[in-house]
């Protein structure tokens, strides 16, 4: 009997191909829910179903039908190998009457046309799974720019953005700037061309925004040289300061010991034993009977008056000009 069931249902539904057509097309995005209407398509008392592209012979997703002998349809008959094939298993279901289909999870891979049909009517929908996320520009700002210079930025979205997006940029509090492409780059920067720039990136089913501040200073060679110069300057000044400091401690040094040289502590010594230059020295001669013997000595010429004597005392000083 169900083979028989079967059979009649394909028969009725490859002839169920002309009549009324109604097309309409729909966008869901990717990861949410789609809902297909089978609306103006009602049911004609044999069978009504669901497919995915259709072909001939009909690969339907589900069907109802009137059994033989009774006045109103059965329960939804789902085909898990077509389903299979479509990539929709555990997410394609329907009303009881067919009058909605529901998609979930939806996935880039579920685009196709799908058709809903009953006897001589028909409604095709044209299924369009879209994405656009993740909308950025690099460099992410805020961003400087210098006068004579450039400024440069790209707007990006994700890879699989689908379909693949355009961009278009335009100006807070500027409506007469507009720009085209995913980069922007404005030349010989001025101090007007600061602001806010904002990218739109789209396409037919969806668009998202992101925005990079741009402030713009003097000309960095400019602002580098005069860097340069005060690190230059504070150098300089250091090694000014730093003599200073060692110019006043050397000072209060020698104000400390009283002004006088080291060469002053000669005044301390003492001379001792220093012979005068015509005195003999005697002295027993070893191994001779004779007590004493002559030793001549060297004829040392008094000091002669110089800076270092000058510097000794007084009284020593007179005592080695008498001799």
């Amino acid at each position: 009997m169900s083979g028989t069931w079967i059979l009649a249902c394909f028969v009725c539904l490859s002839l169920a191909v002309s009549g009324q057509v109604s097309n309409d097309t729909r966008a869901f995005p990717v990861g949410g829910t789609a809902t297909l209407p089978c609306t103006g398509v009602p049911y004609d008392g044999a069978t009504k179903h669901w497919e995915k592209n259709p072909v001939i012979p009909i690969k339907f997703l589900v069907v109802i039908q009137t059994p033989l002998g009774q006045s109103s349809y059965g329960d939804p008959f789902y085909d898990e190998t077509n389903i299979e094939a479509a990539g929709l298993t555990g997410r394609f279901r329907v009303t009881e009457d067919l009058m909605t289909a529901t998609i979930t999870g939806v996935r880039a891979t579920d685009d196709g046309d799908y058709r809903c049909a009953s006897g001589p009517s028909q409604i095709i929908h044209k299924f369009v799974a879209y994405k656009l996320d993740s909308v950025g520009i690099q460099p992410s700002g805020p961003v400087t720019g210098y006068v004579g210079g450039t400024f440069d930025v790209t707007c990006t979205a994700s890879r699989d953005s689908k379909p693949t997006p355009s961009f278009n940029w335009t100006k807070q509090g500027d409506s007469s700037f507009t720009a085209t492409g995913a980069t922007l780059r404005i030349s010989s920067l001025t101090m007007n061309h600061a602001g806010t720039y904002v990218c739109t990136a789209y396409h037919a089913y969806a668009r998202d925004t992101a925005s990079v501040q741009l402030t713009v200073s003097e000309d960095m060679n400019y602002c580098s040289g005069a860097v340069a110069g005060a690190a230059v300057g504070c150098f300089f000044g250091g090694l000014l300061v730093g003599g200073a400091a060692v110019f006043l401690f050397l000072r209060s040094r020698t104000a400390k010991n009283g002004g006088k040289k080291d060469v002053g502590n000669f005044a301390d010594r003492q001379y001792e034993n220093v012979p005068h230059p015509n005195q003999r020295v005697t002295s027993q001669r070893p191994g001779s009977g004779s007590d004493e013997y002559e030793v001549p000595m060297e004829t040392i010429q008094p000091p002669q008056p110089s800076d270092d004597y000058q510097e000794l005392r007084p009284a020593v000083y007179q005592s080695l000009q008498k001799h």
